[in-house]
């Protein structure tokens, strides 16, 4: 980047269409908060220097937004508005500032890197990120003189004859910082909305000689906002394909994409197999040559190991499970710590809350653990020890290693001879 980038993030609405009672862009969508993922990719395109505009509800962004410049937006009165409340962060900003909407989670981080760069490239005031949608409705149109962007057309102010114009507004601009806090300054009320359009700068710019230009990209999922649950639901899909393509590309077999769901940050081996009805969350590891599923759900920080079988109805929560060992049926494991060649009996079950606290389990390598397993934690099971059908073991006690326990609470079997 040849000059200094700042971004500043607009998520002050509360988003009415989402009937909720939930700001907007706390929504979770692919295991993140929909402001996650955009602010994921600000830093993505190399940006340091970032701001978010909240509103009045403006408590719980806070709660997870680190490391970003907080701006206040009182009163709802716009997204012109929404920025000159930054005035006293980028006010005095003599680089470019990228200003983008806090609700379009699909874009990515090398898409803002290029829009930027091309900015940079022309010495233009400002540059938007357009694209052609088959189906503008809603949406916010570009109007052109050759090369150049002369305005910005809302739906409802757009004439009979600009109606056909299928290239939108995705709401992402790059301005040069000095010349936007000078035409905001110039704005005024839509008679309509009564709100101030961050769009009317634009037409401003072209008014007065300042040069605009729209870089329009082909993948237009990638601008897709979010106002409703129906475009949460889209967004979420397009995010789901990325990470199943990802995925596959690195040799992974999903054998019906459709059914199966990968959250962003999960990693997976070469030569595993996922099978249908699958949820993956984020931050989960799984080895090479493994098989997962059908209906398998791995939660968030859970590892698991290479060569190892998930199989049917099997949940795992925080936990480490160790190579070579199958879970294969019916099968719960919270917050423990499988060995390696485990054999997992169907119904097994980790009761890990107490009801204050979450307690870890931890089986030790060629454990044999019967049907209808339950283990109480905290439990230790020895390596090479076995459990009986329906052995409940109680908890802080611990199976030795190489024996075998049995019963209700569960007693290690004393062999004769």
């Amino acid at each position: 980047m040849k000059k200094p980038v700042a971004a500043l993030i607009l998520a002050a609405g509360q988003g009415e269409r989402m009937n909720s009672d939930l700001v907007k862009v706390l929504h979770p969508i692919a295991g993140l908060p929909l402001i996650a993922h955009v602010t994921q990719a600000v830093r993505g395109a190399g940006i340091k220097n970032v701001g978010v505009v909240i509103g009045t509800q403006g408590e719980a962004p806070r709660s997870f937004l680190s490391g970003v410049k907080i701006v206040l937006q009182k009163k709802q009165l716009g997204t012109g508005h929404a920025v000159m409340q930054a005035r006293s962060r980028f006010g005095n900003w003599q680089g470019d500032l990228l200003v983008l909407p806090g609700d379009v989670p699909c874009v990515l981080a090398e898409t803002l890197r290029e829009l930027i760069k091309a900015h940079q490239r022309s010495s233009v005031s400002a540059s938007i990120l357009t694209a052609d949608f088959e189906n503008p409705t809603g949406y916010g149109r570009i109007l052109r003189r050759g090369n150049q962007v002369v305005s910005i057309k809302e739906e409802l102010d757009l004439k009979p004859s600009e109606r056909g114009i299928r290239e939108i507004n995705s709401g992402i601009y790059v301005f040069h910082t000095p010349a936007l806090f000078r035409r905001l300054n110039e704005i005024k009320r839509n008679r309509k909305k009564k709100e101030y359009y961050l769009t009317d700068v634009i037409e401003l710019f072209a008014r007065n000689g300042e040069l605009v230009r729209a870089y329009k990209i082909k993948d237009s999922s990638e601008i897709l906002g979010v106002n409703t649950r129906k475009e949460l639901g889209e967004a979420h899909q397009v995010l789901t394909e990325r990470e199943l393509k990802k995925h596959s590309q690195a040799g992974v077999t999903i054998l019906d994409p459709a059914q199966t769901s990968i959250q962003k940050g999960a990693r997976i081996g070469r030569d595993t197999v996922i099978h249908p009805f699958t949820w993956i969350e984020r931050d989960v590891t799984i080895g090479r040559k493994c098989e997962i599923g059908p209906f398998a759900k791995i939660r968030a920080g859970s590892k698991i190991g290479d060569e190892v079988v998930i199989g049917s109805f099997v949940e795992v929560v925080r936990s480490r499970v160790g190579n070579k060992t199958f879970v294969k049926h019916l099968s719960y494991l919270g917050d423990a710590r499988i060995g390696q060649k485990v054999n997992v009996g169907a119904g097994t079950i980790t009761a890990n809350f107490d009801g204050k606290r979450k307690n870890k389990t931890v089986v030790g390598d060629r454990v044999l653990l019967g049907c209808d397993t339950v283990l109480i934690a905290p439990v230790t099971v020895g390596k090479g020890a076995q459990t009986g059908a329906g052995a409940v073991l109680c908890a802080r006690n611990s199976v030795p290693a190489g024996k075998t326990v049995v019963g209700v609470p569960a007693k290690v079997i004393k062999r004769k001879g």
